[in-house]
């Protein structure tokens, strides 16, 4: 049998896998803690890394910072509540998916759907609606 190299002298490894474990690992934490209450320091210590290396850090891999990022996956998360439960309030889902505040929420909504939580809601039942009667 030929031999064959499995790695040359001049293999470097890439720091960038290094670097996005770490953001991994601050990935999971908020998926696992999304509606809790934690912050980019904290996110930080649990890459490894500085708080302005990990900002950036994340920024590039995700594309939006750690807030946006965030507010993305609560209100998406509010989304899905509304789709599955009619009779949860808007204020109950609010304070659920880790906002403290009802007029940020809905704000915040918004912003990130085009409409506030009760027209989404109203929008979705009337498709649902529609759908029976066809």
């Amino acid at each position: 049998q030929g031999s064959r190299m499995l790695a040359s002298a001049s293999y470097l490894p890439d720091p960038s896998g290094y670097m996005s474990a770490g953001i991994n690992k601050a990935l999971a934490y908020i998926r696992k803690h999304l509606t809790e209450p934690f912050s980019e320091t904290d996110l930080a210590d649990i890459a490894g890394q500085t708080t302005s290396a990990f900002s950036r850090a994340f920024r590039q891999r995700t594309g939006m910072s750690l807030v946006q990022y965030v507010k993305r996956l609560r209100i998406n998360l509010a989304c899905q509540i509304l789709m599955s439960d009619e009779q949860a309030s808007i204020a109950s889902i609010c304070f659920e998916i880790g906002y403290n505040n009802l007029s940020n929420f809905n704000r915040q909504f918004l912003a990130e759907k085009g409409m506030t939580p009760s027209q989404f809601r109203r929008l979705l039942l009337d498709n649902i609606n529609a759908a029976k009667a066809a």
